[in-house]
């Protein structure tokens, strides 16, 4: 199937990384890279230890070294992600069905401020371009669903060509909810309707569940 987005944006299918990799650790000027991961050390933090070691693996056998590096919760987002003190980390934004609008200052070009400082929105990568500003900025303004969605899936290439972020998984959705609740579960990307929502009349059978292939 072929790739779709921005020129550039994906290795051909079926790229090797470099055969002595894992022995040959990349460097410049002989200066290994090594990239520091920042983490959590909360109680909770377990899961996000075990992706960030997972990674590391990943890029080890590509010849990039890791310095994994665990901060207190507190001092995690304020003094190191929002700051910008690191190389690697993990952190996500809650998803909706309006991107037009809500992604748009997650990848915003930083800009100076009138302080002198880099106003970057939400975008802690600090990666961005006019051309992604342009993209959510025409899909925002416009009134056709269709056209939106177009736009926004330009925007979405370009931001894979510059690969600030990278998303790791989706987190599955769960919800509970009574047999003679209706309309009601788990929505993803979609707009709940509200006013589909309620109970089964009394006596009524709930239809059967769906199966998946």
């Amino acid at each position: 199937m072929k790739q779709g987005g921005a020129p550039g944006a994906y290795a051909p299918k079926g790229t090797a990384a470099p055969a002595d990799a894992k022995t040959r650790l990349l460097a410049k000027d002989g200066k290994p890279l090594a990239l520091r991961f920042v983490l959590p050390s909360g109680t909770g933090s377990e899961s996000l230890g075990a992706v960030a070691t997972s990674i590391s693996r990943m890029l080890e056998k590509v010849g990039i070294r890791t310095e994994i590096t665990k901060v207190s919760d507190d001092s995690y987002f304020k003094d190191h992600i929002a700051s910008g003190q690191y190389d690697l980390a993990l952190y996500s934004w809650p998803a909706s069905a309006f991107p037009a609008t809500d992604a748009r200052p997650i990848f915003a070009k930083p800009v100076p401020a009138a302080d002198g400082s880099l106003n970057v929105e939400q975008n802690y990568t600090r990666v961005g371009t006019d051309q992604v500003d342009q993209l959510f900025d025409q899909a925002a303004s416009t009134l056709d669903e269709d056209e939106s969605a177009a736009l926004v899936r330009k925007a979405d290439a370009r931001i894979w060509a510059a690969a600030g972020s990278i998303p790791l998984y989706q987190r599955p959705q769960l919800t509970a909810a009574r047999r003679t609740v209706v309309n009601a579960g788990s929505f993803g990307f979609q707009t709940p309707l509200y006013e589909d929502m309620g109970f089964l009349k009394k006596g009524a059978t709930p239809s059967a569940s769906p199966t998946k292939d």
